[in-house]
């Protein structure tokens, strides 16, 4: 795992872009855009800043007005053949995205039309041109059972419940938590089980015969899963990724996380404690196009009863999991 905490010279875009670039993880950008409206503002760019987890853009609108933008992330973008020559300092464009919720300028950017016309689609659809860059270079999704588990997939649904039977203590946590103070994942921390499994980047099961590895691509992590005694270590250490312990059922591989040292079950605030137990379910579906997922989180202190989460995940032809380096 590398964390890199430098951050570039020029990196000196005003305390907003500051606060924002440090609370965000790929999935915390609603606290901070309504992605709901869409606005457009013609300028030019004066700095980008292309990196995981989040791409930022300065922009200089007609008035003199400076303009914090930000989209997805590289390893999103990476996928849709966009890397960062696509746009560069001094370049006139529009641009149209998610209005920001603190401050009336910045923005989630969507969709970027050159001065040629042509349209940078950031994950998106086309808006103004017919005449785009940037496209889904993801292989259609694909069935083949007899390739079993051991392969790259890529996540296909979001993993939270709507709501959890909280205790006492974890609501009281929960509501003195703070999205951008508290941010779990602030200057790339890298996150924890289960909250981990929420990632919505690829991940690749490997067989090390009695070890098992879950090479996760968001923050570089590898899970370690212990699939006898004679692997298992005597004395388990805790971390943020736990200890665990894994076994076959049939086809489905069954595996319990204890030793968990991170503070976070999930991005609103609700807290875990080090008693957490996990035990997870991976199933692959009769045709092998999806990997199913189940996760049962147990810790009596936070939950009145045992939470059960689902999310699948599905295969693709030609995915890899890729350098995330997050900075």
């Amino acid at each position: 795992m590398r964390l890199n905490l430098r951050v570039p010279v020029f990196f000196v875009l005003g305390p907003l872009v500051l606060m924002y670039s440090a609370a965000f993880s790929h999935h915390a950008s609603a606290p901070f855009y309504d992605r709901s409206r869409v606005v457009e503002v013609e300028g030019v760019i004066t700095e980008v800043l292309w990196q995981n987890p989040h791409i930022l853009f300065k922009l200089e609108d007609e008035n003199s007005q400076e303009w914090d933008i930000e989209t997805t992330s590289v390893s999103v973008l990476r996928r849709w053949g966009l890397d960062a020559n696509v746009i560069s300092a001094g370049t006139r464009v529009r641009v149209a995205g998610g209005p920001g919720r603190l401050s009336d300028y910045a923005m989630w950017v969507t969709n970027m039309l050159l001065p040629n016309g042509e349209e940078i689609l950031f994950a998106s659809r086309p808006r103004w041109s017919e005449t785009t860059i940037g496209e889904d270079l993801r292989g259609e999704v694909t069935g083949n059972a007899e390739l079993g588990l051991f392969r790259v997939w890529t996540s296909a649904s979001r993993l939270w419940n709507e709501d959890y039977p909280l205790t006492e203590f974890a609501r009281t946590s929960r509501a003195a938590w703070h999205p951008i103070e508290n941010e779990p994942t602030a200057n790339c921390a890298p996150k924890g089980m289960a909250f981990i499994m929420e990632n919505p980047y690829p991940m690749e099961f490997v067989d090390e015969g009695e070890e098992i590895l879950l090479r996760i691509e968001e923050y570089d992590l590898v899970r370690t899963i212990y699939m006898s005694s004679e692997s298992t270590p005597r004395e388990p250490t805790t971390s943020l990724l736990g200890h665990s312990v894994g076994h076959w059922e049939d086809d489905t591989l069954v595996v319990e996380t204890t030793r968990i040292d991170y503070p976070y079950f999930d991005k609103t605030g609700i807290p875990q404690t080090r008693a957490v137990r996990n035990i997870e379910r991976f199933s692959l579906s009769e045709d092998g196009s999806q990997l199913n997922y189940s996760v049962t989180v147990i810790d009596p202190e936070i939950f009145t009863a045992p939470v059960v989460m689902d999310k699948t995940w599905v295969w693709r032809p030609g995915e890899t999991v890729e350098p995330y380096d997050c900075q």
